[in-house]
């Protein structure tokens, strides 16, 4: 299976040989957590990730290296800990020319100027082998307040579930940024150029900077697998029971629009942009407003599980929300591929 590894796999080989264990590592590598967290002193931690360095050379090159610096600052940010640092590791393919390489790193360049962020180490040369999106590594940290750090052990009984932007941000940022031809035909003027600005709604740093300038108990970006995987992994993480009220869902026009075109179910499509907020304080939903992105509380932590489990409420009853067997926007994004082919 393409994709991301399961739990089952993590929980029986990555996550049982981590080398040394050292005790300063509070956060340690979890599933359904995006960073891990160093303790540096009495009063500061300092936050890790790596991802890989994601290049999409159709949406052209500093454009797509602005999707790549986000991808990983979105994670960054979920700890409540804005990134400073970088390191990147470039592996090239062959074909990409000078010229690529400069639009590339310049676009990189603006990109982390804009969240205010210096690479300070890195590797970049040219392979056989190689070839888009995927070109190395890209690792980020930050440093910060250990008060400041969101955890799964923060979170608890009574604390309020906020969602950003809505389900499926990112497969129509994608989807309509890869096949403009085919959706200018299907959609309205309007709602396309809506769909294609989806592109630059790809990033949940800002809605986790403000989040966390008021205060968070854990924050997680729904990625692969979309709302509905984001919100069971950090019940999952956080072992409580979580109560998504379906009244209180919203989805973006255009993003109705298009996932509805290609025949996909939004809750469980791929959304990197789309921010989950646990916490106390219900102004966190009104300061993002204010920021102009849209937010609203869906949801509330119940009791503990031992396993941990989202529950979505209904006018006619409760059931359990189930983690995709898989996410839905690859398959559109290949029958798309054919149909432009």
């Amino acid at each position: 299976m393409l994709g991301k590894i399961g739990k089952k796999t993590f929980d029986e080989i990555i996550y049982p040989h981590l080398g040394k264990i050292h005790s300063e590592v509070i956060i340690p590598p979890m599933n359904g957590v995006d960073t891990g967290a160093i303790q540096i002193d009495q009063n500061r931690v300092m936050v890790v990730k790596t991802d890989p360095v994601f290049i999409v050379p159709q949406f052209g090159f500093e454009k797509a290296s602005w999707f790549a610096v986000h991808i990983l600052a979105s994670d960054v940010m979920t700890s409540g800990i804005p990134p400073k640092y970088a390191m990147i590791d470039l592996n090239l393919p062959p074909e990409m020319t000078d010229e690529e390489f400069s639009q590339m790193w310049i676009g990189i360049d603006k990109a982390l100027k804009e969240i205010d962020v210096m690479v300070t180490a890195g590797h970049t040369g040219r392979y056989e082998g190689i070839s888009y999106p995927m070109l190395g590594g890209f690792s980020m940290i930050g440093i910060g307040d250990l008060n400041k750090l969101g955890s799964p052990k923060k979170v608890k009984e009574g604390d309020l579930v906020i969602v950003t932007k809505g389900p499926a941000i990112e497969a129509t940022g994608l989807l309509t940024n890869l096949y403009p031809e085919y959706f200018k035909q299907k959609l309205s003027s309007e709602v396309f150029q809506e769909a294609y600005n989806t592109y630059w709604k790809m990033s949940c740093w800002k809605d986790g900077l403000i989040a966390s300038n008021i205060g968070i108990h854990m924050m997680h970006d729904a990625t692969e697998g979309g709302l509905w995987n984001a919100l069971v992994e950090v019940a999952e993480a956080s072992r409580k029971r979580l109560v998504i009220f379906e009244d209180k869902l919203f989805i973006n026009k255009a993003v109705k629009e298009v996932t509805s075109l290609v025949n996909i179910d939004p809750f469980i499509s791929i959304s990197e942009g789309t921010m989950i907020i646990i916490t106390d304080n219900p102004t966190v939903k009104d300061e993002l407003n204010k920021a102009g992105i849209e937010a609203e509380i869906i949801g509330k932590v119940e009791k503990e599980s031992s396993e941990g489990e989202a529950i979505l409420k209904t006018s006619t009853g409760e059931k359990r929300i189930e983690k995709p067997s898989e996410d839905p926007f690859w398959r559109a994004f290949f029958d798309l591929q054919k149909k432009a082919s």
